[in-house]
C-alpha cells in the first residue's frame, strides 16, 4: 500500500542543522578526524540519493542518526582503520569549548569505548530518551539503560582520577 508523502526535505538547512551532531556521533565511533569527515560525507550523500524516503522533520534527524552510525561502523570494521589511534588534539582544538571542566567532560567522554560514548551522547547531548536510543541503535531498552549505567560509571571514574570529585 503505498504511502503519501507530503514532506520535502530541505537539504541546505538538513546539513546546516544536523552537521554538528553527525560528525560528533562519526568521531565518537570511528575515533579520528578523517573517518569521520568520511562519514559526514557518505551520511549526507545518502541523504541525497534517498530524500524521498524522509517522511517528516523527527524521521529524517532518526535517519541521519542510523545511517551515520552504520556508516562510522562499516568505516572502523576496515582493517586500516583498526590500527588507527583515538581522537588527536586536532579534533580538541576545533571544539573551542571555554570551560575548562566541560572541555574535560567531553574528553573524557571521547576516550570511553565507543559502545558507552554513543549512547551518552545521543542522551545527554541530543536528548533522546532511552526507548528512542534503542530505536536508532537496533538495541532493546534495557541493554540501553545498561549502556549508559556503565558509561556514566565510566566517565565518573575517568573524572575522579583526573581531579574532578565533588568536593
Amino acid at each position: 500500500m503505498p504511502t503519501e508523502k507530503n514532506y520535502h526535505v530541505d537539504l541546505e538547512r538538513a546539513i546546516n542543522q544536523n552537521a554538528d551532531m553527525i560528525y560528533r556521533i562519526a568521531v565518537t565511533i570511528t575515533g579520528n578526524q578523517a573517518d569521520a569527515e568520511d562519514v559526514f560525507q557518505e551520511t549526507f550523500l545518502r541523504l541525497v540519493k534517498h530524500q524521498d524516503k524522509i517522511q517528516s522533520e523527527e524521521h529524517l534527524k532518526a535517519w541521519l542518526i542510523r545511517v551515520a552510525n552504520n556508516c562510522a561502523k562499516t568505516a572502523v570494521t576496515n582493517s586500516w582503520n583498526r590500527k588507527t589511534q583515538g581522537i588527536t588534539e586536532e579534533i580538541e582544538e576545533k571544539r573551542q569549548i571555554k570551560d575548562p571542566f566541560l572541555s574535560s567532560l567531553i574528553t573524557e567522554l571521547w576516550q570511553l569505548p565507543r559502545k558507552y560514548s554513543l549512547v551518552l551522547y545521543l542522551y545527554y547531548y541530543e536528548g533522546y530518551s532511552v526507548k528512542e536510543i534503542s530505536l536508532l541503535l537496533n538495541k532493546n531498552e534495557n541493554s540501553v539503560k545498561t549502556l549508559l549505567n556503565r558509561g556514566r560509571g565510566l566517565l565518573r571514574k575517568r573524572l575522579e582520577e583526573g581531579g574532578y570529585k565533588d568536593e
